[in-house]
């Protein structure tokens, strides 16, 4: 049986939005950042720390549900289809997060999703990888279809946080292989890091 995040709720601009591994000390500092110019036919593109997932309406708020599952071909239900798979290896300590496109992590959602047959209850969308394996990443989508369409319908205005979702995400994480869990470096002293932003020692450690 998968195990499933709550859900969240991203509320999506440019188009698109992401899942990434939060930051941990020791680790090298990732950029964060959201990617303004991101540009991409592909409806799922996975780098270095995060998996981005391309919309088709440019900004509406979507509720996400994150799982994990020994199963590669199990689809979460009616209603739901297979966008794309992807690889994905954690590069820090393996703990996943959905994020908005601008404003951080993500939100709960208004109300349960149904996923795998059981309810996503609403809440933050996030789980734990091991960092000592490899996964398939299947990304699963509810209303894409017609969104835009049902979008561009909308009246002028219209308030779009109060509407219907125009579309829901789901993202299954599936162990695919082994890899040598990322390791974070070995805290620097603060002589340490002086002697490396100055280039020599301090004057009162000579």
């Amino acid at each position: 049986m998968p195990h499933i995040s709550r859900a969240g709720a991203v509320r999506i601009e440019y188009s698109h939005f992401r899942v990434g591994e939060l930051w941990e000390p020791g680790f090298e500092q990732r950029d964060d950042g959201p990617d303004l110019d991101f540009r991409t036919s592909e409806a799922v593109v996975a780098i270095p720390g995060c998996i981005i997932v391309r919309s088709r309406v440019q900004v509406h708020t979507a509720p996400v549900v994150l799982a994990l599952s020994s199963r590669h071909d199990q689809a979460p239900g009616d209603g739901w289809e297979l966008l794309a798979s992807v690889a994905y290896r954690p590069v820090h300590a393996g703990r996943m997060a959905a994020f908005d496109t601008m404003n951080g992590l993500a939100g709960s959602a208004g109300e349960a999703v149904g996923v795998f047959g059981r309810q996503a209850v609403p809440g933050a969308p996030a789980i734990e990888l091991d960092p000592s394996r490899t996964y398939d990443v299947r990304v699963w989508a509810q209303g894409r279809s017609d969104s835009r369409e049902r979008f561009d319908a909308a009246a002028p205005g219209a308030d779009t946080e109060r509407a219907p979702a125009l579309e829901a995400y789901l993202i299954v994480f599936a162990p695919s292989g082994t890899q040598e869990p990322p390791v974070p470096a070995a805290r620097e002293s603060r002589h340490d890091r002086l002697t490396r932003i100055h280039g020599r020692s301090p004057l009162n450690s000579r």
